[in-house]
């Protein structure tokens, strides 16, 4: 089984933590959406593939109690799946797989705890939602749910090496959550949550309420062209910047497969409301594929 040769090339022998760390693999591969989570699995190093798993799941599954099941039972679904976390880390591992896997994970290359602070109090502002104001609002919150997750990667596959460019790793992240919120702005609207700032919407003279009861017109275009280029943008300095570190080629393709998302969403045009974005499957491989032949055989 592949899981066996990554946990072997990572030196994980225990057979509790090997299970542990199987089960988060399954977890990711079974991610039902969610390219790009797959696609890190397939990119990282083969050492760091089983703490990769331990990242995305455990994000996964956090990410599962905000947006997912009766919106009553999210708060409380989130509290505890936060408190099992600290619980996991205090104990030194869990019964739990997933979190047992975390804490290893955390602990193998030292990983600061603000990690996962951060991402309950994005989620938790999930939860507990009210409208950006601002996009230095949007912003923030995207820093936090996202930095975590993929710094977290990015630190497994590069260790402390990725230091130095740790901030503009977690803004290269934050630029992927903005991405998902062009993609998956219809399936946010049907949840009563509109991610979009409200002061750029009155920039283009767009009513909050319009984009709530998905009415498209030429000013909602320009919006969501608006934020289209602002990632875009970003998105080319960030990859240059990042070029030369450890985790060059990885950035490289995360960017690719974030510029495909961004296409997809101008080329879906007034859909984007009514349905979410997910680029063709042939174009998703294209982009990954180098990469991923690039680790093969592990």
């Amino acid at each position: 089984m592949l899981v066996g040769r990554w946990l072997d090339a990572a030196g994980i022998t225990d057979p509790v933590l090997r299970h542990c760390y199987t089960v988060c693999a399954r977890e990711v591969s079974g991610l039902v959406g969610g390219r790009g989570r797959w696609g890190a699995l397939r990119i990282a190093p083969a050492a760091a593939r089983p703490h990769t798993a331990a990242l995305v799941a455990h994000g996964c599954r956090a990410d599962a109690c905000v947006d997912s099941g009766p919106v009553e039972n999210r708060q409380r679904r989130l509290a505890e799946f936060a408190e099992a976390t600290w619980a996991a880390f205090a104990a030194g591992g869990s019964d739990d797989p997933v979190l047992h896997a975390t804490v290893h994970t955390y602990r193998t290359f030292g990983m600061p705890l603000s990690l996962i602070e951060d991402m309950f109090t994005g989620m938790q502002r999930d939860v507990d939602f009210r409208d950006f104001a601002t996009y230095a609002e949007l912003r923030q919150w995207a820093t936090q749910v996202a930095g975590c997750p993929l710094y977290g990667v990015m630190w497994a596959m590069a260790g402390t090496e990725l230091t130095e460019a740790q901030p503009l790793v977690r803004e290269f992240a934050e630029l992927g959550q903005l991405t998902d919120v062009l993609c998956d702005l219809s399936e946010d609207l049907d949840d009563g949550r509109l991610y979009l700032p409200l002061a750029d919407l009155h920039q283009f003279g767009v009513h909050p309420e319009d984009v709530r009861a998905k009415r498209w017109t030429p000013a909602m275009a320009d919006v969501i062209a608006f934020e289209a280029e602002r990632v875009t943008c970003r998105l080319t300095a960030l990859t240059a910047e990042l070029e030369h570190t450890p985790v060059g080629p990885v950035i490289h393709t995360f960017g690719e497969h974030f510029r495909l998302q961004v296409a997809s969403v101008l080329a879906a045009d007034q859909d984007v409301l009514h349905q979410p974005v997910q680029p063709p499957m042939g174009a998703f491989l294209n982009v990954w594929r180098p990469l991923m032949r690039a680790v093969i055989p592990c």
